[in-house]
């Protein structure tokens, strides 16, 4: 089973729902987790810049969930054969696969009936369009009010950015402050759970009641929905069954059936609460509505010989439209375990029985056995107020049946049917009997389900304990330990590895899975330890627990990719949110990877750091200059000098500047317009694009020239020479610069440029600075393999201006570095860059410096597992790198018309 993320309501009751089938029939299922572990939760849904998928066509068949994997895959999956099930995907051009869905158009259809029943004529339907479970909850929408003689409005679509709880607090938000407190609707659809949610919390926060300004009904039927107040009308669309239904068509598919089409599971609980108006406080209620029990519905316009299953014929019906559900109907609603549960409903009707037929109230062994098993089946939150009229619809139909047996009895037609015992109590009695017992079943109900919330709660206790063990034990863990898998917690027993990409030119796209670590009941596991294998080929058999699904996460932070975690287990379905803790290992995992190859990193470069610091003392002190320094200057250079601090919004001028704009030191303030404000009309935009650079975290010094008003209307031109120092987060915490009229600054221009080694007009630096960090560069790339460099040569036609260097200059990064070896040539340093990046930048160069400029990718050294295709030579020494560079530019000039690379 292939999907985004694997934990939840939706991904986790699906998967739950698709292994029981799969198991019971003793296949291997593996959930592969295609999303990154890290991913923000906030950006969810949207596509990552990765997914990862391994195995392949290699699987007996797939079930496809939602936007787990790109079109472009699943067309390769379909063209080898491999049997497909797609859920929840919309179609896919050159995939005949079937697509499978939960009952969102009956789910919209039921709403919509409950809330024109409450008197709405003015609903409105909230989530984002461009999902495809939420384009069809949207269009059954539109019908239903349609049906109800209701013509949808344009403005009654509040659409989100996702189908979380910020994008739509922030359309609630919005909604009020543009409808002067109203909204165009009386009540709402959500599309999600979440939405509804952050749609309720938004009206909430600006000031509107609920649900008497806006009724609002979610579906998901997430325990987030319960938590709410007032507590949220939901529908459930019974995920878990829609994994079931996947899990039989591709089983169907794997045996040689012809399966093609769409299908629908067919029916939805609507779960009410009293968001969507129904009094507060009053009990909750289940409508289910759709086809039979278990029935999966396919299109209208499918033909009879499409080569689908047919739908199970032997599941017993749901309620009758407008009856009310009965046990059979609530259970899969309100209790997450499906194992056990048809035995609960069982012993439920057991004690019913006896009581009616035979006036016998149930023991308390009894009643203690339905108590532990309704804690087993997890209960949730609001299970008991949905099973309470559950059972009474059950003890109303065990009398109805009493009395029809009986009656069958006294007409002779039941003659052959044996007496009961206690069968001659009167009808007083056995009532009584049977009223006594719903109680007590109503109490064992309620403990069962307070001990399940309780166990839950423990549950979720231990298990963030067990993560915060984790974390210590990852961060305390060394290299070894990590990929030994020491960190895993005590009570984990099942199948667990960790598999790192690696370099292998045998393997198609040029990188393997090793496996550095691998735990499990047997010896299996712990035999693949240093074996590797193409993505393709894994996770072997080994690795596949027969007992439980084994899931594989993607495992790195940020942007990296360090490989995949291999666990076996069980996923919550009962959380709101998407993440499982796999996917929390997975991060933290990725997070002390990188970490460890950091330190290797820093602690290789801490001594040629320091001599590098001493060599590039000249650019150090520019770039650090401190009040002592700039004092300094000043009395040298007699220009006035201004330190500035920014988080406080105060400038300290000196009296050298104060003197050039003509004032008298004391009278001037500490305000930035001091300077700003005395700026040229003329001069202002640029003066402030400038500083605003500075500002958003610029590492390049400012130099800008400009006029100046003095104290008595006339303007003088100054040039102004600043560095920012920036805080540990990044941020600018301080500009210390100085200002000189331009006539004193010409007397000191050429012993400046004597004196630094980067050419303040090009952004060029001197040929000994070149080769010391491109010689630090290639040190480093040889004992890191997470570092890697490149070296761009431009050649221009003819000896460039200041400007074309200057936009040269301004496609580097801070790292960067640019050297001019001769007259038109210029050789660039890409620090800690990719050939990707190196193509990359080349490309642009060649856009911002023209068509006739030559850009040549020399050498470089590639970061460990990129993928990158053909590689540069990687050179001998920073001198060797610039030889190369001059007889690439010289055999381009000499063969103008070769084809670029």
């Amino acid at each position: 089973m292939v999907s985004p993320v694997l934990g939840g309501y939706y991904f986790g009751r699906a998967l739950a729902g698709a292994a029981r089938v799969l198991r019971a029939g003793r296949h291997r299922v593996v959930a592969l987790q295609t999303y990154p572990a890290d991913l923000d939760r906030a950006e969810f849904p949207a596509v990552p810049r990765r997914r990862t998928l391994v195995g392949g066509s290699r699987w007996d068949g797939l079930i496809v969930v939602t936007s787990a994997l790109e079109d472009d895959t699943l067309r390769e999956l379909h063209d080898a054969g491999t049997p497909l099930v797609l859920v929840g995907v919309g179609p896919v051009d050159g995939v005949a696969a079937p697509s499978l869905g939960p009952d969102n158009s009956g789910a919209a259809r039921a709403v919509v009936d409950h809330l024109v029943a409450h008197g709405h004529r003015r609903i409105g339907f909230l989530g984002a369009a461009d999902q495809t479970d939420t384009r069809e909850r949207y269009d059954a929408y539109r019908d239903a009010l349609l049906a109800h003689g209701i013509e949808p409005q344009a403005e009654w679509h509040y659409r989100t950015r996702d189908n979380q709880e910020a994008g739509a607090q922030a359309v609630a938000r919005r909604l009020v402050e543009t409808g002067d407190g109203t909204l165009p609707t009386t009540a709402t659809l959500a599309a999600t759970d979440r939405n509804a949610v952050g749609f309720m919390r938004g009206l909430r926060a600006q000031g509107l009641p609920l649900p008497e300004a806006q009724a609002v009904v979610g579906i998901d039927h997430s325990d987030l929905g319960a938590r709410i107040r007032p507590r949220l009308s939901t529908v459930d669309l019974l995920h878990d069954a829609v994994g079931e239904r996947a899990a039989q068509l591709v089983l169907a598919m794997i045996a040689g059936e012809r399966v093609t089409g769409e299908h629908r599971l067919g029916r939805s609980a609507l779960v009410l609460r009293e968001s969507c108006g129904c009094e507060a406080g009053a009990r909750g209620h289940v409508v289910v509505t759709g086809t039979a029990r278990g029935e999966c519905a396919a299109p209208d316009d499918a033909a009879p010989d499409d080569g689908a299953p047919a739908a199970p014929t032997e599941a017993s019906p749901g309620p009758a439209p407008g009856a009310d559900p009965g046990l059979d109907d609530v259970a899969p609603v309100v209790l997450a375990r499906e194992h056990g549960r048809d035995a609960w409903v069982a012993a439920v009707r057991q004690v019913l029985a006896a009581a009616a037929d035979r006036g016998l109230r149930a023991p308390a062994p009894a009643l203690r056995a339905l108590a532990d098993a309704t804690a087993r089946l997890r209960p949730s939150p609001d299970a008991l107020e949905q099973l309470v009229p559950a059972l009474h619809v059950e003890a109303a139909r065990t009398v109805r049946s009493h009395r029809r047996a009986a009656a069958r009895r006294l007409s002779g037609q039941g003659a052959a049917l044996p007496a009961r015992r206690g069968s001659a109590l009167g009808p007083a009695a056995r009532r009584t009997a049977l009223e006594t017992t719903v109680r007590d079943v109503v109490v064992a109900l309620a403990r069962g389900t307070v001990a399940g919330t309780l166990g839950r709660a423990g549950r979720l206790e231990r298990e963030l304990a067990e993560q915060y063990e984790v974390d210590l034990e990852m961060m305390r863990a060394d290299g070894d330990a990590l990929r030994s898998l020491d960190w895993l917690p005590r009570g984990h027993g099942g199948v667990a590895a960790l598999a790192l990409w690696v370099d292998d030119a045998d393997v198609p796209g040029g990188r393997a899975l090793q496996v550095v670590g691998a735990r499990g009941g047997a010896a299996g596991p712990r035999r693949l330890v240093g074996g590797t294998y193409a993505p393709q080929q894994f996770p072997p058999p080994e690795l596949q627990d027969p007992a439980s699904p084994t899931v594989v996460v993607p495992v790195g932070f940020g942007s990296s990719d360090r490989g995949v975690l291999v666990v076996s287990g069980l996923v919550d379905t009962r959380a709101t949110s998407t993440r499982a803790r796999y996917n929390h290992w997975a991060a933290m995992l990725g997070v002390a990877l990188d970490a460890e190859d950091t330190l290797s990193a820093l602690q290789a470069q801490r001594r040629e750091l320091a001599e590098a610091a001493e060599r590039e003392r000249v650019l150090a002190l520019e770039v650090a200059a401190g009040h002592e320094r700039t004092a300094l200057v000043s009395i040298a250079s007699h220009d006035g000098t201004w330190d500035w601090d920014v988080e406080a919004g105060r400038v300290r001028y000196s009296d050298a500047w104060a003197r050039i704009v003509g004032c008298d030191p004391s009278g001037v303030g500490d305000d930035p317009q001091e300077w700003l404000g005395r700026v040229h009309p003329d001069d202002a935009r640029r003066v402030q694009s400038a500083v605003a650079a500075q500002l958003s975290g610029s590492h390049q010094p400012l130099d800008v020239e400009h006029r100046i008003r003095t104290a008595d209307g006339h303007h003088v031109t100054v040039r102004c020479r600043a560095v920012t120092v920036h805080d540990a987060g990044g941020r600018a915490a301080r500009m210390v610069g100085a200002m000189a009229v331009v006539s004193d600054v010409t007397l000191f221009r050429s012993e400046l440029r004597e004196r630094v080694l980067v050419d303040p007009g090009t952004g060029l630096v001197a040929r000994e600075l070149f080769v010391d960090r491109l010689e630090r560069a290639i040190s480093r790339a040889r004992r890191v393999s997470a570092y890697g460099w490149q070296v761009l040569a431009v050649a221009f036609p003819s000896p460039p201006p200041a400007l074309a260097l200057r936009r040269l200059h301004g496609e580097l990064d801070p790292d960067d570095c640019a050297y001019g070896p001769a007259p038109r040539d210029v050789v660039v340093l890409l620090d800690g860059a990719d050939a990707a990046a190196a193509r990359d930048r080349a490309a642009r160069l060649r856009g911002v410096l023209g068509a006739r400029a030559v850009v040549e990718h020399v050498a470089g050294a590639a970061r460990a597992g990129d993928v990158l295709g053909p590689r540069p030579a990687p050179g001998g020494d920073a001198i060797e790198v610039l030889r190369q560079a001059g007889d690439r530019l010289a055999r381009r000039r000499a063969a103008p018309t070769a084809r670029r690379a």
